[in-house]
């Protein structure tokens, strides 16, 4: 349990003016997270939290200290990367001023984590071009989500290794077809049944068959993990893929199948041109097939969803024109938004496409996969996304369903926030840095400063709770279940329109850890 004294105040005012002379000093020392020991010969960087722009870097010593001296009053960024270590930053920034201890700075940089394996059929030989996915779980928007980091295929050996890994969990997914299958291609219909109609079943860390039985691998810095799989003959058929348009142009052919929430897992790829694919190798199950065919200028989507059974089988996709997105954003007030305004689409598994605004307010892109994405936008503290509406799209809550060849229209209302809550949180009656602050339901968090500070700035009014965490590095802060425990004790922070010069302090109660 970890007790924190959370001082809050809305509207504080401004900085004083930067010291006449002299400047102040910001230096520490770089560490290799995992050991503990100084790093000598980082490169580390500073720059003004307001304007990342203006880097300016130095390298350490032998020792690992660094230093860097004359700069204005302010908050700062602080950055490292040495050869043979991940680039790291420190969390929060760091506040350099009258009275603030910013002489012993430690910038943690951690050694790169490795997962390897190998991949062998049930006879134990290798299993060659076998397909390694790796997804990593990990926080995006106040909830946990697997998003695809990377893949390998196995080479002949069956081996397959990922390197330069963060510390983390992770999630592991094999595929792959019978070497013998091959035979599709050269012997066709004169191939014995036994060698072209069989399949693998997908595997899943730690070498489960089933996507519930599967578990995360926790690497910690510079670990070295290792998982094996084992890959089991199943009976499979051939999909015959019939696709009748744009016979000229080459097709890509993606087959998945259900696998862990969010994240279909890839069974067969292709590409040709004509109207006939064959996709053999495909074991019994529910799948979806997606066809993409482009000549530069325009791009054209295709799906089918269907069900295989124990014999070959055909199946058609009808490829209609990418679907195209326009739209605009209207401030609530009038006048101009800021110029690094950009709105975000995530889709489900994670992935973002931002859209650049351009003059007055509008965006466009010409070619967007059909799917479900969360609107949103970045580059604005100070503003808040009020409404929004779709026309060629259809809105389910917080999401945009993109269907195939459509033109779809967002009409995005953005309004300045009124309010902010700024503070500090304390333990043991010290300033604490890194702290997990929260603002619910605004679904917004961010890690306290080197003095214990924090701000929220772009509020619309309403009732908020505020609280901290020590160790919150995975709290979900946008999921409701994870909040409740937290939510007794936190603050209630009242923000209405005219009432920012109010201020006032709380001792909030001891907080449980955060929900693994």
């Amino acid at each position: 349990m970890t007790a924190l004294l959370l001082a809050w105040l809305m509207a504080s005012p401004l900085a004083a003016a930067a010291q006449a002379s002299g400047g102040y000093r910001i230096a520490g020392v770089v560490v290799n997270a995992a050991s503990g020991q100084p790093v000598a010969g980082a490169r580390v960087t500073i720059a003004p939290a307001a304007r990342p722009g203006e880097r300016v870097s130095a390298v350490g010593g032998d020792d690992g200290r660094f230093a860097f001296t004359g700069l204005p009053r302010g908050k700062y960024e602080l950055a490292g990367q040495r050869r043979g270590l991940l680039a790291g930053g420190w969390s929060g920034a760091i506040i350099a001023g009258p009275g603030q201890d910013t002489e012993s700075i430690v910038l943690r940089l951690s050694p790169p984590g490795i997962i390897s394996g190998k991949v062998v059929d049930d006879a134990g030989e290798p299993v060659a071009q076998g397909l390694v996915e790796l997804l990593g779980s990990r926080i995006i928007d106040g909830r946990r989500q697997l998003t695809k980091d990377s893949f390998k295929r196995t080479d002949d050996t069956g081996e397959y290794r990922f390197s330069s890994l963060p510390a983390g969990s992770y999630y592991l997914v094999v595929s792959g077809v019978p070497w013998y299958t091959g035979f599709n291609e050269t012997m066709g219909d004169s191939a014995p049944r036994s060698m072209t109609h069989a399949g693998y079943g997908i595997r899943y860390h730690p070498n489960a068959g089933d996507p519930a039985a599967a578990e995360p691998l926790i690497l910690t810095a510079g670990q070295e993990a290792t998982s094996n799989f084992t890959l089991l003959p199943v009976p499979a058929v051939s999909v015959y893929v019939h696709c009748g348009q744009h016979e000229e142009l080459t097709k890509q052919y993606t087959l998945t199948a259900p696998g862990l929430p969010g994240n279909p897992v890839s069974v067969r790829q292709g590409s040709g041109t004509g109207d006939l694919y064959n996709l053999w190798g495909v074991p019994p199950g529910h799948y979806t097939l997606r066809a993409e065919a482009t000549d530069g200028s325009r791009t054209w989507y295709g799906t089918n969803e269907f069900d295989v059974a124990a014999a070959d089988m055909d199946v058609g996709v009808t490829l209609r024109e990418a679907s195209s997105l326009s739209g605009a954003v209207v401030p609530e007030s009038g006048g101009s938004l800021p110029a690094q305004f950009t709105v975000v689409l995530r889709d489900e598994t994670g992935r973002s496409q931002p859209l650049a605004m351009g003059a007055g307010g509008r965006f466009s892109i010409p070619a967007i996969p059909p799917g479900r994405y969360r609107v949103g936008f970045s580059g604005a503290d100070d503003y808040y996304l009020q409404s929004w509406s779709a026309e060629g799209g259809r809105r389910e809550g917080e999401m945009l369903d993109i269907p195939a060849g459509a033109a779809v229209r967002l009409t995005l209302s953005a309004a300045r926030g009124v309010g902010r809550i700024a503070g500090s949180v304390y333990r043991d009656g010290q300033p604490l840095p890194g702290a997990l602050v929260v603002l619910s339901p605004a679904n917004r968090a961010m890690p306290s400063n080197s003095d214990g500070s924090y701000e929220f700035r772009g509020l619309p009014p309403g009732e908020y709770a505020l609280f901290a965490v020590e160790d919150g590095a995975d709290l979900e802060y946008a999921n409701p279940a994870a909040l409740r425990p937290y939510l007794s004790g936190a603050k209630k922070v009242l923000v209405s329109r005219g009432d920012s010069d109010k201020v006032g302090q709380a001792v909030s109660p001891a907080f449980p850890k955060p929900l693994q």
